[in-house]
């Protein structure tokens, strides 16, 4: 069951919840929210804190008191997703490490910013972030270890495993907060994808218009693809079917499994409550 605590943050922890046996730990961290997800040894999530922060000294003090990251100590690794602006795609074939800011650059100017870079398809595309320094610095004061991976990774990671499946032309949206990555499909191909920030009907529409456009697809017979929760970007779904014929508003498939009480974190419709990659 899920709980707020002194409308601080929402918990979504097993009936029996014992923090010693904390495992696994994941962070995913938006502009004003961070979630931490925690696995046992078996790699059963046994809880998630979900915490709103506006200023960095709330982000400083939510890794300072978090009882999971008190729990995993200073010595254990952990996963940070970055959701941020600033990322790209590379190809495999081009990609230099040493290089990541000048990628990085050509989609937005970064200033004081640390790099990082992950794969995917075995290394035919990489996906490149960047994350305040400054910010970095409060995560690593509490947990060195970081396996530094953009948010961008997690949402296309399960859409190219979906990709076998899609229909010739077809638009799949990830929904994070008012944010979505947006990813367009022809012949089970991947022709786009980007990150856009979303609050509103019209703006959904004038998003998904423009990548219909580029890709030259038939809109009423193009199939879109939507995971998420649309009130997270003040999209309602009665509107959505007014432009589109062939509309699916669905659930992300599982590879994530819980111990009973911890599985109220479902009820965000977050991809991260359901697929881990």
């Amino acid at each position: 069951m899920a709980k707020t605590v002194k409308n601080t943050h929402t918990e979504f922890h097993c009936d029996k919840l014992d923090v010693t046996t904390t495992s696994g730990l994941s962070l995913l961290f938006y502009p004003e929210r961070l979630i931490v997800i925690v696995k046992n040894q078996n790699g059963l999530v046994i809880g998630v804190n979900d915490y709103p922060f506006v200023e960095p000294k709330e982000l400083d003090m939510i890794l300072q008191k978090d009882l999971f990251i008190s729990q995993a100590g200073k010595q254990s690794k952990a996963n940070l997703y970055i959701y941020s602006p600033d990322f790209c795609l590379v190809p495999g074939v081009m990609f230099e490490a040493s290089e990541a800011e000048t990628y990085l650059n050509f989609s937005s100017k970064s200033h004081h910013t640390s790099f990082f870079h992950s794969n995917l398809q075995e290394g035919q595309l990489v996906v490149v972030g960047g994350v305040d320094k400054a910010v970095l610095q409060l995560f690593t004061k509490h947990l060195p270890h970081l396996q530094l991976t953009h948010g961008s990774n997690m949402a296309l990671s399960y859409l190219l495993r979906e990709m076998p499946q899609m229909l010739n032309q077809e638009i799949a949206v990830v929904i994070e907060d008012s944010q979505i990555y947006l990813a367009g499909f022809a012949n089970k191909a991947l022709k786009f994808f980007n990150r856009f920030e979303v609050n509103s009907n019209q703006e959904f529409l004038k998003y998904s218009f423009s990548v219909l456009h580029q890709l030259a697809f038939d809109r009423m017979h193009c199939k879109i693809t939507i995971y998420g929760n649309l009130e997270e970007i003040s999209v309602q779904a009665d509107v959505l079917r007014m432009y589109f014929k062939n509309i699916e508003i669905t659930t992300p498939k599982a590879n994530q499994n819980y111990l009973p009480g911890a599985e109220g974190f479902k009820e965000t419709k977050k991809l991260a409550a359901f697929w881990t990659n």
